[in-house]
Protein backbone atom coordinates (compact mmCIF):
# COMPACT_ATOMS: atom_id res chain seq x y z
CA UNK A 1 0.00 0.00 0.00
CA UNK A 2 1.49 3.30 -1.05
CA UNK A 3 2.03 5.93 1.60
CA UNK A 4 2.67 9.65 1.14
CA UNK A 5 6.21 10.91 1.58
CA UNK A 6 6.14 13.33 4.52
CA UNK A 7 9.57 14.85 3.92
CA UNK A 8 11.75 14.06 0.93
CA UNK A 9 14.37 11.93 -0.75
CA UNK A 10 17.02 12.51 -3.37
CA UNK A 11 18.17 9.57 -5.44
CA UNK A 12 21.26 9.64 -7.62
CA UNK A 13 22.74 6.96 -9.82
CA UNK A 14 26.16 7.68 -11.23
CA UNK A 15 27.76 5.97 -14.20
CA UNK A 16 31.18 6.80 -15.69
CA UNK A 17 29.65 8.91 -18.47
CA UNK A 18 26.39 10.17 -16.95
CA UNK A 19 24.38 10.62 -13.78
CA UNK A 20 20.70 10.51 -12.95
CA UNK A 21 19.19 12.54 -10.12
CA UNK A 22 15.60 12.32 -8.94
CA UNK A 23 13.74 14.17 -6.22
CA UNK A 24 10.81 12.70 -4.33
CA UNK A 25 8.98 15.21 -2.16
CA UNK A 26 5.60 15.53 -0.46
CA UNK A 27 3.69 15.05 -3.71
CA UNK A 28 5.32 11.61 -4.04
CA UNK A 29 4.57 8.24 -2.46
CA UNK A 30 6.52 5.23 -1.25
CA UNK A 31 5.88 1.54 -0.73
CA UNK A 32 7.78 -1.12 1.20
CA UNK A 33 7.17 -4.84 0.67
CA UNK A 34 8.75 -7.97 2.08
CA UNK A 35 9.77 -10.93 -0.05
CA UNK A 36 11.65 -14.12 0.80
CA UNK A 37 15.08 -12.55 1.26
CA UNK A 38 14.66 -8.84 1.92
CA UNK A 39 12.54 -5.79 1.34
CA UNK A 40 11.68 -3.83 -1.76
CA UNK A 41 11.36 -0.05 -1.51
CA UNK A 42 9.67 1.95 -4.25
CA UNK A 43 9.53 5.75 -4.49
CA UNK A 44 7.01 7.17 -6.98
CA UNK A 45 6.78 10.74 -8.25
CA UNK A 46 3.51 11.27 -10.17
CA UNK A 47 2.61 13.67 -12.94
CA UNK A 48 4.00 14.55 -16.34
CA UNK A 49 7.55 13.93 -15.17
CA UNK A 50 6.65 10.64 -13.52
CA UNK A 51 9.60 8.71 -12.18
CA UNK A 52 10.03 5.60 -10.08
CA UNK A 53 13.04 4.50 -8.04
CA UNK A 54 13.07 0.92 -6.79
CA UNK A 55 15.52 -0.75 -4.45
CA UNK A 56 15.71 -4.35 -3.27
CA UNK A 57 17.75 -4.79 -0.10
CA UNK A 58 18.61 -8.27 1.16
CA UNK A 59 18.34 -8.80 4.90
CA UNK A 60 22.07 -8.65 5.73
CA UNK A 61 22.60 -5.51 3.66
CA UNK A 62 19.57 -3.90 5.33
CA UNK A 63 21.02 -4.84 8.74
CA UNK A 64 24.38 -3.33 7.77
CA UNK A 65 22.69 -0.11 6.58
CA UNK A 66 20.63 0.20 9.77
CA UNK A 67 23.73 -0.37 11.90
CA UNK A 68 25.72 2.21 9.94
CA UNK A 69 22.81 4.66 10.24
CA UNK A 70 22.83 4.16 14.01
CA UNK A 71 26.57 4.86 14.09
CA UNK A 72 26.28 8.12 12.16
CA UNK A 73 23.21 9.31 14.10
CA UNK A 74 24.65 8.53 17.53
CA UNK A 75 26.02 12.03 18.19
CA UNK A 76 24.24 13.89 15.41
CA UNK A 77 22.38 17.12 16.00
CA UNK A 78 18.80 16.28 15.07
CA UNK A 79 15.77 18.44 15.84
CA UNK A 80 13.44 17.03 18.49
CA UNK A 81 10.51 16.19 16.15
CA UNK A 82 12.74 14.28 13.72
CA UNK A 83 14.58 12.56 16.58
CA UNK A 84 11.24 11.43 18.05
CA UNK A 85 10.02 10.13 14.67
CA UNK A 86 13.26 8.18 14.15
CA UNK A 87 13.16 6.72 17.68
CA UNK A 88 9.53 5.65 17.29
CA UNK A 89 10.24 4.00 13.94
CA UNK A 90 13.28 2.19 15.37
CA UNK A 91 11.21 0.94 18.32
CA UNK A 92 8.49 -0.30 15.95
CA UNK A 93 11.11 -2.13 13.84
CA UNK A 94 12.63 -3.70 16.96
CA UNK A 95 9.22 -4.83 18.22
CA UNK A 96 8.29 -6.32 14.84
CA UNK A 97 11.54 -8.31 14.71
CA UNK A 98 11.23 -9.58 18.28
CA UNK A 99 7.61 -10.70 17.77
CA UNK A 100 8.75 -13.15 15.10
CA UNK A 101 11.68 -14.64 17.00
Amino acid sequence: MRKPITDGAEVSIEFPDKAYLGYFRRDSTFDVERDSDGIAIKLVHPGDDKRVASFHLHDYLLADILSAAADCLENAEIAAPQRTALAEAAAKLSAALHENS
